[in-house]
């Protein structure tokens, strides 16, 4: 009898083996399954670039530029599109005010008696500069506190001296000395973009009002900083 029991155990052994490596190779199975679904998913493949990022040393510095860039000049074109319609409507209620004195057309109309109004209107920029700054810090952003100081007074001055004035057009402005590392070009761009962006912010902060947008950038020896300018309509 106590042969047979150890016999017993000894098929009972493999069969247990067995039953283990084939759990094993379902779950490892499931595992590769349940992988490949998640890296079909945008946050999956969000994550594998990440991990590329990180293995190649980028620091996803660049695309931070390019997000905050794109989302920047969306708000600045929907503000420049508003403060077009106003300056549109500021126009038709001159246009209607003076009949037509100030070389707007109008077409009348033969259905339900209404009135076409065409206004007919080009937006330009002024020669003159209205602000500048050269003097940042060197790889920074932030504005000395002396062009703070004539940000507001001179915008300020512009809209009030010339009704035509519709918009601002900041342009942030690098030296030629090149960054040292992964992508020069890029991150004068940013830098540039950034400096643009905090003189934009200026103008909004002290006049709440006017509408800016960012320009392109500029390269020149030895100047950091930007510069303002102003748009007309004609």
């Amino acid at each position: 009898m106590a042969n047979n029991g150890m016999e017993i155990r000894f098929e009972e052994e493999p069969k247990r083996g067995w039953s283990f490596l084939w759990i094993l190779i379902f779950i490892i199975l499931l595992l590769c399954a349940i992988g490949f679904y998640l890296l079909k998913q945008p946050f999956g493949q969000d994550s594998v670039a990440k991990i590329q990022n990180f293995f190649t040393g980028k620091t996803g510095e660049e695309d931070l530029y390019v997000e905050v860039i794109e989302d920047t000049k969306d708000e600045e074109i929907k503000r420049l599109q508003f403060a077009l319609m106003q300056k549109e409507q500021e126009l038709m209620e001159l246009a209607n005010s003076m009949k037509g004195g100030i070389g707007v057309s109008f077409e009348q109309g033969s259905k339900s008696e209404n009135t076409l109004t065409n206004i007919r209107y080009v937006i330009k920029p002024k020669k003159q500069i209205i602000a500048e700054c050269f003097s940042m810090d060197i790889g920074r952003w932030e504005i000395p506190q002396g062009c703070l100081l004539s940000i507001a007074t001179k915008v300020s001055k512009e809209l009030e001296e010339d009704m035509q004035v519709v918009a601002f057009e900041v342009q942030g402005i690098v030296d030629t000395n090149p960054y040292r590392g992964l992508s020069p070009e890029l991150k004068q761009e940013g830098l540039a973009s950034f400096r643009a962006r905090e003189a934009i912010n200026q103008i909004y902060s002290k006049i709440p009002n006017a509408t800016a947008f960012e320009g392109p950038s500029i390269q020149r020896p030895n100047q950091r900083g930007y510069s303002i300018k102003a748009y007309f309509v004609e």
